[in-house]
């Protein structure tokens, strides 16, 4: 039985119409009563529920089978993101909206874990610091001039990658937007990194190479787009990525390179990605 047979009998289970008087007619069964009940709606609910005792009766008598159905979206380990808390201030102007993420079907419960208690303590610190800065303006006499929101988006999600990531944003006079990423393998379970990735290889030079191409390519096509890379002040110009830049992948299976606001240009330059071609990524895997 292929994914698609076993998707379509699913679907044919759970959409059958079951009849109100199901339990008046097992009675009657059971008491060697008349069965007063269209014979097709009653055959078609029997046969659909055999097969699916004997789909149940393989996964318990055969290991490789069960093996074989994991591995199938429908009915396998799914890996899934919730919103796990919220904490939320909205009390004389000052707001607060903190989202707190949790997974849950990895099979690495420690990973899992570690994940999940990380999401939870960077939200509940973000929590208390707004709290105690709140406070401090209180006591100053300021009302309703800081908001502070944490959101986080899932970027991938497909049978091999999960790329999550969160976002804190900051108003305080002038805001600002930071982001912290998390990609997880599914497959092999564990975090992926750019170093993992792309061990022994000099990834940090070829990757910021092909951004800076990029970033010139950019503001060549777009004049209001600016980045510092030929800038007069010493240590401004962007030079390379960190070995753990935020990154993530994308749906097209493409890694893209992440900086936050005022990283490589001015404000107006904003949250700032590139994807890099697969086929440079794809030589620093080999």
């Amino acid at each position: 039985m292929n994914n698609k047979e076993f998707k379509n009998l699913k679907d044919t289970y759970m959409n059958i119409e079951i009849p109100d008087n199901l339990d008046e007619v097992v009675n009657d069964a059971l008491n060697n009563k008349s069965i007063k009940i269209k014979r097709k709606t009653i055959n078609r609910w029997s046969s659909v529920a055999a097969s699916v005792c004997v789909v149940v009766g393989a996964i318990n008598l055969s290991p490789t089978f069960a093996n074989t159905l994991e591995e199938i979206p429908v009915i396998g380990n799914v890996i899934k993101i919730i919103n796990f808390r919220n904490y939320r201030i909205d009390e004389n102007g000052f707001y607060v909206s903190i989202d707190i993420p949790k997974i849950e079907g990895l099979k690495n419960k420690d990973l899992e874990y570690r994940l999940n208690k990380d999401f939870e303590e960077e939200g509940k610190k973000l929590y208390q610091e707004y709290l105690k800065e709140m406070e401090t303006l209180k006591s100053e006499g300021i009302e309703g001039r800081d908001l502070v929101k944490s959101w986080y988006e899932v970027k991938t999600d497909n049978d091999e990658i999960l790329s999550l990531v969160i976002f804190n944003y900051y108003a305080q006079g002038s805001s600002n937007t930071t982001r912290k990423f998390y990609n997880i393998n599914k497959k092999d379970q564990t975090v992926l990194t750019l170093e993992g990735m792309f061990a022994g290889t000099d990834y940090v030079n070829i990757i910021s190479e092909n951004i800076k191409e990029q970033m010139r390519e950019k503001m060549k096509e777009n004049p209001n787009e600016h980045y510092w890379l030929d800038e007069d002040m010493e240590g401004l110009n962007f030079t390379k990525i960190n070995k753990d830049q935020g990154f993530y992948i994308n749906d097209n299976n493409e890694l893209v390179i992440c900086f936050d606001k005022y990283e490589v240009g001015p404000g107006s330059t904003g949250l700032a990605e590139f994807v890099i071609p697969k086929e440079i990524t794809s030589k620093l895997m080999k």
